[in-house]
């Protein structure tokens, strides 16, 4: 059984035969059992570890299963494990009192096996359904106190840009005209001014991305007939002489899309292919990144697949909000190179072309990225609603 499915579970009994009865049983079938047979240490255990699910004898000296019951409900109130209580008594009234003290499933002594398992196998489909109730309850706070955050962050990043903006225009403006004039000027000079004009030019698409990510850039999109193929080409161009010694990188065009023309903003989609092959160049440092187009049933799709570092399954639907990465948020900092702005700019485009976005990846395997793209719409789509992004465990 995979070691994510194999969860805590707390045995207490004072008979040490059945203690070692239970455990043996449990071990079968997939949990990871704790067994105890005084009550306080198995508190202490509990209070420590927090199983997900406790399997008590009713009568014990000392304490018994209800007042043990009674003292993990109050004492972790934030957890609630799946409880089975057990007991050798044959009294009738035993079963109602058993529920009204909050045991989730009961059975009498002796235990068979059979009965015992399948139902360990019920608590197991209950502890694994809370599991992901919480986690999700989990992540939709986080991604709501995040939201409230980006309102602030935005206004921020808006005034900063507008600040940059300015005296940026004056910049490339003025290394432009001296560009146009690099016949009349020292050779030495010549590729000190054209690296201005690049280095200009590339903070510009910077500032507007950032503005774009956090929704603050007001840019209308220019919406004309491109090839695709273009565009991809432009972004491997300029890209593929960054993979590092021992990494293959290949652009793979089907011919069934070489020539095709649609609409859209192929400045964009330079953009988001891009960043799909810096962020695949980052994480490998052997093996491959294959950078292709093909057909796609709503037109065509830019996948970007590399034999990286893969990404880590808790960290995938975290994908693609600007600035939630990092290890004050989410815990997740030792894997994480960026701030997830990247990503959240290639959602934007995807959307923007009425696509669909997908990632899938495997911890030490590597990372596929796919953007299905339309090509038929007369105008970009508004990317203030939910998009068709996707994350998946390859």
């Amino acid at each position: 059984m995979e070691e994510p499915n194999r969860l805590p579970v707390l045995v207490v009994d004072d008979d040490r035969s059945v203690l070692a009865t239970l455990q043996s049983w449990l071990s079968r079938q997939g949990w990871i059992p704790e067994c105890h047979d005084d009550p306080i240490k198995a508190l202490e255990a509990y209070v420590l570890r927090k199983h997900a699910a406790v399997v008590l004898d009713w009568h014990m000296p000392g304490m018994d299963g209800i007042d043990l019951l009674r003292r993990l409900r109050a004492d972790n109130q934030t957890h609630a494990a799946y409880v089975l209580l057990v007991t050798s008594s044959d009294r009738d009234d035993l079963l109602h009192t058993a529920f009204e003290s909050g045991v989730d499933d009961f059975l009498r002594k002796p235990l068979h096996k059979a009965e015992f398992v399948a139902r360990m196998k019920a608590a197991r489909r209950v502890c694994l359904l809370d599991r992901e109730i919480r986690q999700k309850s989990e992540h939709d706070l986080e991604r709501r106190m995040h939201a409230m955050a980006l309102e602030r962050v935005t206004a921020l990043v808006g005034a900063i840009a507008h600040e940059i903006r300015t005296p940026l225009g004056a910049v490339r403006m003025s290394s432009e005209r001296l560009q146009l004039k690099r016949e009349k000027m020292p050779e030495e000079m010549r590729p000190v001014v054209d690296r201005v004009v690049e280095s200009a030019s590339i903070l510009a698409e910077t500032v507007d991305d950032v503005l774009e990510t956090f929704g603050a850039s007001g840019r209308q999109a220019k919406w004309e007939r491109f090839h695709p193929s273009e565009s991809v080409a432009q972004a491997y161009q300029l890209l593929h002489e960054k993979a590092r010694p021992g990494v293959e990188i290949r652009l793979e065009i089907d011919p069934a899309v070489a020539v095709v023309e649609g609409r859209g903003e192929p400045v964009s989609v330079r953009r988001l292919t891009s960043n799909l092959i810096a962020n695949a160049l980052r994480h490998t440092e052997s093996g491959s990144v294959v950078v292709a187009l093909r057909p796609h049933a709503i037109g065509v799709e830019i996948e970007v697949a590399d034999t990286g570092s893969g990404i880590p399954p808790e960290l995938l639907p975290w994908l693609g909000e600007p600035l939630l990465l990092n290890s004050e948020n989410a815990g997740f900092g030792k894997y994480i190179q960026g701030n997830g702005m990247g990503l959240s700019l290639c959602r934007k485009v995807v959307q923007r072309h009425g696509g669909i976005f997908t990632v899938r990846s495997k911890l030490g395997v590597g990372t596929r990225m796919s953007a299905a793209l339309r090509l038929d719409l007369a105008a970009p789509s508004p990317t203030t609603g939910p998009d068709q992004f996707y994350t998946h465990e390859a």
